[in-house]
């Protein structure tokens, strides 16, 4: 998971300087809808779909907050 993860950051500060936060934001949850789709659908329902979706955009959330330090320096 880490790996994946560390690479989609890495793409992500790669294009940073050319998208804006809305159009990056719009792109991983278009990118997450495409995602969503290739699931198997005798597995997920709608409902469990975004149950994931939703705890981890909290828990992202929460990180890069906690995180914040790294990227703002300290006040």
């Amino acid at each position: 998971h880490l790996a994946f993860r560390d690479d989609l950051l890495t793409i992500l500060k790669k294009h940073s300087g050319h998208l804006d936060a809305v159009d990056t934001l719009a792109l991983a949850a278009y990118t997450t809808g495409q995602i969503l789709a290739m699931q198997d659908a005798r597995k997920w329902t709608s409902e469990l779909a975004m149950d994931v979706i939703i705890k981890n955009l909290e828990a992202g959330n929460a990180q890069a907050i906690a995180d914040a330090n790294l990227w703002m320096g300290s006040a």
